[in-house]
């Protein structure tokens, strides 16, 4: 962690001067022991063994809130001892955080967030059903980023933002099981001005915005993007408005066809909103050298339920989708970004991405299913793939110290980029979780992982985890 001291500094001592005072602040370090038995600790396709695994956690939680500041971050270390396969003792850590201040009132502030985690990057990667230590394909993954930005009120005529972001992805080797595969390390500077229209353009809403993104990786490989947008809303009654955008991209991109995504684009489309509950965006339109869809949606089930879809055409490096990945669950907690949905590959990629999300609560239940189809051409050699993927969670409060649910998920490669790169991933988590108060919380539970694979790499796991935490 020590060569990433100076981003993950930026981002999370952010709000230390102004947060000292602040009564909404909360910092709780917790101690945690827990005994797993699995009945594949390798996390291997074939000639599974089986061992009970025990685990030391340590680590620390910071959540709050002043009138210049918030901060949600945690940071977990997890030592493993086998009871057989010594060989597999080893540490794993995470930490993740995401943050703001305000500088100057109304006029200065820096966004920061990074994420270090452990991941297998590979599908068809060695896995395991939890979170910890296996024999190979682990790679530590750090991906952080901060951003100061500039605001400025034009008093009725517009409002305008002036944003510098600075980004870094790094991989490197975990403290047991690594791969002999790490992708580059890549930096990434964007610099971009947005400007949306006041008050008095009140028939009519528009945006313009313009931006340069500067990434190269440690191999010498460059990405870099020219573009400018302008989007335009007219109302035509109550319900409709009618959307337009038009602009222009310009990449340079090393191993890519440049004028094959560079030029000038546009498209157009209606927003429907026809109660307060719906809100759906629609625009067809030509980008990147094909059409284009961009959809936005959400509609309000129920007063405790949301549903939201939205469609995406992108193009960008492999470390940008890990830059903007959700570091929170639907429920507003911090969770641990999901970087294997497809394999991570280093390449540029044209990505059409349909998401689909309901959220609700019922009484003493909350749930969420988030779903997700991801069309992936990579720009260097015109290969592609296609995944489908679908996460639920259930959770209900059974009393006031306790609670239980479940967690599913699913997901499929449509279509790889060869034959062999195709499998289909099952996963099911049962949990139970008692509180004793003082700090001190018992859980159990119960985890299965089951991969099918074209390449005959089939993997299937059970684990059962008890588990006790004292936060102090």
């Amino acid at each position: 962690m020590l060569k990433y001291s100076a981003l993950v500094t930026g981002v999370l001592a952010l709000t230390a001067p102004l947060s000292a005072a602040a009564d909404e602040w909360t910092f709780t370090p917790y101690v945690g022991i827990s005994e797993q038995f699995t009945d594949n600790a390798f996390g291997t396709p074939s000639n599974e063994k089986s061992d009970f695994v025990t685990s030391l956690d340590a680590g620390i939680t910071i959540e709050g809130e002043s009138r210049r500041a918030s901060l949600n971050a945690s940071y977990n270390i997890s030592q493993d001892y086998y009871a057989k396969y010594h060989e597999l003792d080893g540490y794993t850590q995470e930490m993740l955080g995401i943050g703001n201040v305000e500088l100057f009132e109304d006029h200065v502030f820096v966004d920061g967030r990074l994420s270090f985690t452990e991941e297998t990057l590979a599908r068809s990667g060695n896995q395991a059903a939890t979170d910890r230590t296996i024999g190979s394909d682990r790679t530590q993954v750090f991906n952080g980023q901060i951003s100061p930005y500039y605001v400025q009120n034009f008093g009725n005529w517009a409002a305008g933002i002036a944003r510098y972001s600075y980004s870094e992805t790094r991989f490197s080797e975990p403290n047991v099981g690594g791969t002999s595969i790490e992708p580059e390390d890549r930096k990434t500077h964007e610099f971009r001005v947005t400007v949306e229209s006041g008050t008095r353009f009140a028939d009519y809403n528009w945006t313009w915005d313009a931006g340069t993104v500067k990434s190269e990786a440690d191999n010498g490989d460059e990405f870099n993007q020219n573009s400018t947008t302008g989007t335009i809303q007219y109302p035509l009654n109550s319900r409709f408005a009618l959307l337009g955008t038009l602009g222009y991209d310009d990449f340079a991109v090393d191993n890519v066809d440049d004028d094959e995504i560079s030029g000038v684009f546009g498209g157009a489309g209606l927003r429907w909103t026809p109660s307060p509950r719906t809100d759906v965006s629609v625009q067809l339109g030509y980008r990147y050298g094909d059409p284009v869809v961009d959809m936005d949606a959400e509609y309000a089930l129920t007063s405790l339920d949301t549903l939201t879809a939205s469609y995406k055409v992108t193009v960008a490096t492999a470390d940008q989708s890990l830059t903007n990945t959700e570091l929170f669950d639907p429920q507003g907690q911090l969770y641990k970004p999901n970087f294997v949905i497809t394999d991570y590959v280093d390449d540029v990629t044209k990505s059409s991405t349909l998401a689909l999300e309901w959220v609700g609560t019922r009484e003493r239940n909350t749930y969420s299913v988030t779903s997700s189809l991801i069309k992936r051409e990579f720009l260097s050699d015109g290969s592609d793939d296609q995944v489908v993927s679908v996460d639920g969670k259930y959770n209900r409060q059974l009393t006031f110290r306790a609670n239980a649910g479940m967690t599913a998920g699913y997901s499929q490669v449509l279509e790889g980029r060869n034959a062999l790169a195709k499998d289909t991933t099952y996963q099911l988590g049962l949990y139970y979780n008692y509180d004793f108060g003082r700090g001190f919380i018992a859980s159990a539970s119960y985890n299965f992982f089951d991969r099918d694979s074209a390449d005959g790499s089939d993997l299937r796991e059970n684990a059962i985890t008890l588990s006790l935490t004292k936060s102090f």
